[in-house]
């Protein structure tokens, strides 16, 4: 690592909360009681037209759960659908119900389709295992083949914007490994680019698609080293890319990081257009507290007549 390298690590890394917290409130205490997971939609925006667009509500019947990778659990179901057409773009998303609370909205998280087969109309889903005790994980250690699952989806979330004459880079940390295979799988012909992962599971990243023209990038880390601190894929993405006009940028992983990132290269004169970046997790915060985040500012958003595609430009939606 340069001297130059190694100091956009520093700065990355000082920039992003290190306290890894994903089962407890801001205050660093376990969530335990329902009441602190409960994410209160009491004007319910989220079930309006310009949030649920084509999504529905509907199951997934487990056909299969597997550990492919020792940091990953693989969830296989058959979805009730009537349009398998919908569920085979790139990168889409849904909201699986892993805890019925009483008398509150299910609580529930969002994981990306890595795979869709539209002959058997079967998904499979990866999910990061984590050693703790947050609902995901108890949803996770309950499962069993043959339960019905419920869930919201799929909604459509960003791919590369590719662009003639200009490679396409993609940066991304280990929860966003599901969603960079399925755009691996569909990315053009003849597009030229390259990724930049950073986990710390060689074997998760080793069986992304390889693609001509396609270079990989691997950035292995220490299983003691939480996700999120390194500052890596942001020194990745501000030392490779020297050029943005050159290149479309997509990125995915922990949300201060992935603002950085951002950030650097807006003030490079990148267009949005050709800079597309989500937050999927912040440190020192738990999912719930995320999406309640989330919430109040889509609510604001909308008393201000905008919609949801208005806000993915802004601040909130990273």
């Amino acid at each position: 690592m340069n001297a130059a390298t190694r100091g956009l690590v520093l700065q990355a890394a000082s920039q992003i909360n290190h306290d890894r917290t994903f089962d407890t409130g801001p205050d660093g205490k376990p969530e335990m009681e329902q009441h602190t997971h409960r994410v209160e939609d009491r004007k319910a925006i989220l079930d309006q037209k310009d949030h649920m667009r084509d999504m529905q509500r509907t199951t997934l019947d487990v056909t299969g759960i597997s550990s492919p990778y020792p940091s990953i659990a693989r969830v296989t179901g058959r979805v009730d659908t009537s349009d398998p057409q919908q569920w085979t773009v790139p990168n889409l998303a849904v909201r699986i119900e892993v805890d019925d609370l009483a008398a509150a909205r299910p609580l529930s998280r969002i994981y990306t389709i890595r795979h869709f087969d539209p002959t058997r109309r079967e998904v499979e889903i990866d999910v990061v295992l984590h050693d703790d005790d947050s609902p995901a994980m108890r949803w996770l250690r309950d499962l069993r083949v043959g339960d019905r699952v419920w869930m919201t989806g799929p909604r459509t979330h960003f791919v590369p914007p590719f662009t003639p004459g200009k490679r396409a880079a993609l940066f991304a940390d280990d929860t966003a490994i599901p969603a960079v295979f399925s755009i691996l799988r569909a990315w053009p012909q003849g597009v030229p680019g390259a990724i930049w992962v950073e986990g710390c599971d060689r074997a998760a990243m080793d069986a992304l698609p390889r693609v001509p023209g396609v270079a990989r990038h691997f950035m292995l880390r220490d299983a003691a080293m939480a996700a999120g601190t390194t500052g890596r894929l942001f020194a990745a993405a501000a030392s490779a890319i020297t050029s943005p006009q050159d290149w479309t940028i997509w990125a995915a992983g922990e949300r201060s990081e992935m603002r950085l990132l951002r950030t650097h290269f807006r003030k490079l004169g990148l267009p949005p257009a050709a800079l597309q970046v989500t937050g999927y997790w912040k440190h020192g915060m738990c999912s719930t507290e995320l999406d309640r985040q989330r919430l109040a500012a889509y609510e604001a958003a909308r008393a201000e007549g905008l919609t949801l595609e208005d806000m993915m430009d802004r601040d909130e939606a990273v």
